[in-house]
């Protein structure tokens, strides 16, 4: 897909930023805040998770586990360059910053529209359909409250329903590492998020065992916080907190 791909950003310095896209989204939802990053003076790379950025069908067949294993690949590679590594992203993007960060010690975590409980009621059907429908359609777009920037977004138009299944599996385990964490966190979340509800950002910030940790709310946004209205203020809290660090 044109403009999903992975990108790598440089700059002087020993600090670098790992950025995870979301679930179905792609290295594009990313590149805006890589590039603010960058100019702020640190090192960005910009991951294109397997099984996005080609086909809904190549993402139906992969398991969260190499979604995982690309992240922790991509982070362990950086460490042989980087003294300090902060790893961020959005959707489930953070939620896999928040696993490796339960794992090794990154210097932050910054984790903006995460969360654990996915807010459509009607998930729980998806063991009754995955054998006769493979995938939903997103009726309304991605989860972007911009019309222009909801337009550009590169991203698959459908979710496989085994994929979602997956995501699923992966929030069970990730609840139980919430604990784990004990790097600096940011945690940014829209009021008016319709994939993760805005409440999930109270129960991230109080599952981990972080001495500093910090919660940034958006009033001007949905989902896909880094392309819509509010992204100047989820740019700026994260060079801000990277800085303190």
């Amino acid at each position: 897909m044109k403009g999903a791909e992975p990108f790598e950003l440089s700059a002087p310095g020993d600090t670098a930023v790992l950025l995870i896209h979301g679930f179905t989204s792609s290295a594009y939802s990313m590149r805006e805040l890589g590039e603010k990053l960058q100019a702020a003076g640190f090192n960005v790379k910009g991951i294109l998770l397997p099984g996005h950025g080609t086909t809904p069908e190549d993402l139906e067949k992969t398991p969260w586990e190499e979604w995982y294993c690309a992240v922790e690949s991509l982070y362990l590679n950086l460490t042989k360059n980087f003294k300090k590594i902060i790893v961020c992203g959005q959707s489930m993007g953070g939620c896999l910053a928040m696993y490796l960060a339960s794992f090794y010690p990154v210097n932050g975590v910054i984790a903006i529209a995460s969360g654990l409980k996915l807010s459509d009621k009607k998930l729980w059907m998806l063991p009754l359909v995955k054998y006769f429908i493979r995938f939903i359609p997103k009726l309304n777009g991605p989860d972007v409250k911009n019309p222009e920037a909801k337009l550009r977004e590169v991203h698959y138009p459908v979710m496989p329903v085994r994929s979602v299944m997956q995501l699923q599996k992966f929030l069970i385990r990730l609840k139980s590492r919430m604990p784990a964490i004990t790097a600096p966190a940011l945690f940014i979340h829209a009021i008016d998020d319709h994939t993760f509800g805005y409440q999930n950002m109270e129960v991230l910030y109080n599952s981990v065992s972080s001495s500093v940790k910090k919660k940034i709310t958006l009033d001007n946004s949905y989902h896909i916080a880094t392309l819509d209205y509010d992204k100047a203020i989820v740019q700026n809290e994260a060079i801000a907190f990277i800085r303190s660090l």
